[in-house]
C-alpha cells in the first residue's frame, strides 16, 4: 500500500476501505470494513456513524491500513482479527480453525431444544463433540447444560489448543476434555466403553468436486482437513452414523451439520442402520436443509 495518508477521520477510513474492497470485489464491502474497524476502536458498529468525525490515531489508522491490505488478498475478516462471535460467546480463531458459521449455532440449538426434556432429569450426562475445530460446539453445549461433562475429539493439535484457550476463556475447560484423535478413535485408544447421552458433530463435508466453486477465503485459508470429505463428501457421516450406536446410550441424541443437498443420503445412511428412530431434518435461515437429528433406539 502506498504510505501517503489517505484518511484522518472514522469517516474517511470507512469510504476508503469500501472503496478498496468494492475494487477488489469483496462481497458486502460495508459490512466487511464496518466490522473490521469496529475491532480497532472497540466500538459497537452504531458508534462508528457517531463519531464519524473522530480523529484515528497513527496506530490505528496504521492497523486499519494492514488490516484492508489483508482482507483485499481475500484472507477471511475473521482471521484478520482472530475472533468470531458464537451464540454471544467470543472466540479465538485461526487458520488452524475453521472459522464458525451462523448454520453451526443451529446444531446447539436444535440439540438443546430436541433433548432438553431428555436432560432435564439428568444430574449428571455425557456430551460427544467430533472434530470440534475451534470448539465452538463444545464451548457451548457446555454453557447449556451446566450438568454435563463434555469430550471434544480433533486430529488436530493446533485446532485442539485454540478450543482449549475458548474454553477457558468462556469459564467451561473444567467440564471439557480434549482429545486428540480421529472421530472416536480416542475412546477406542483407551479403552474406555463411553455411552453418551449426545453426539454432536460438524464434520467435514465438501465433496472434491465443488473445490473450486468455493470462495477463496474459504478454498484457500480455512483448513483443508476441516473441509473435504472424499469424492461425495460424505465420509465422515457413513462413519459417524455407523459408529454412534456404539456410543450412545439408549434414547440418545446424534445431532450433525449437513452440507448442502446432502439430507436425504445421510438420513438414508441413519435408515439403512437400523439403530435410529425419531429422525429429522432441520432447516437452516436460508431454507436449505442444515441439520440432522436422531435418537439411538431403546432396544437394538
Amino acid at each position: 500500500m502506498s504510505k501517503e495518508k489517505k484518511f484522518s477521520t472514522v469517516g474517511e477510513a470507512l469510504s476508503w476501505a469500501v472503496e478498496c474492497l468494492s475494487k477488489r470485489s469483496i462481497p458486502d464491502p460495508v459490512n466487511e470494513t464496518e466490522y473490521l474497524l469496529t475491532h480497532i476502536l472497540d466500538f459497537k458498529r452504531h458508534e462508528l456513524f457517531l463519531n464519524s468525525g473522530r480523529a484515528l490515531s497513527p496506530e490505528e489508522s496504521r492497523r486499519f491500513e494492514v488490516f484492508i491490505e489483508r482482507r483485499m488478498k481475500r484472507e477471511p475478516a475473521q482471521y484478520i482479527t482472530g475472533e468470531v462471535e458464537f451464540m454471544g460467546l467470543k472466540l479465538k480463531v485461526t487458520p488452524a480453525t475453521l472459522i464458525p458459521r451462523p448454520e453451526t449455532e443451529l446444531v446447539v440449538k436444535e440439540a438443546v431444544k430436541a433433548a432438553s426434556a431428555y436432560m432435564r432429569d439428568k444430574k449428571k450426562a455425557l456430551i460427544i463433540d467430533l472434530c470440534t475445530g475451534s470448539g465452538c460446539i463444545a464451548v457451548a453445549i457446555a454453557k447449556e447444560f451446566r450438568q454435563a461433562l463434555v469430550c471434544a475429539t480433533d486430529i488436530s493439535d493446533p485446532a485442539l489448543k485454540v478450543a482449549e484457550e475458548n474454553a477457558l476463556r468462556n469459564g467451561v475447560r473444567e467440564r471439557i476434555n480434549f482429545l486428540r484423535g480421529d472421530l472416536f478413535a480416542p475412546f477406542k485408544e483407551s479403552g474406555l466403553d463411553v455411552k453418551a447421552d449426545m453426539i454432536l458433530s460438524n464434520p467435514p463435508y465438501v465433496a472434491e468436486a465443488d473445490l473450486e466453486r468455493l470462495a477463496p477465503e474459504v478454498r484457500d485459508h480455512e483448513p483443508a482437513g476441516a473441509l473435504y470429505a472424499g469424492v461425495d463428501g460424505l465420509d465422515f457421516y457413513r462413519r459417524i452414523v455407523s459408529r454412534s450406536p456404539d456410543y450412545l446410550s439408549p434414547g440418545g441424541f446424534l445431532v450433525m451439520e449437513l452440507g448442502w443437498g446432502q439430507s436425504e443420503r445421510v438420513k438414508g445412511l441413519a435408515v439403512e442402520n437400523g439403530s435410529y428412530e425419531d429422525i429429522e431434518i432441520k432447516k437452516d435461515y436460508s431454507g436449505i436443509e442444515r441439520i440432522f437429528l436422531a435418537r439411538r433406539k431403546m432396544t437394538a
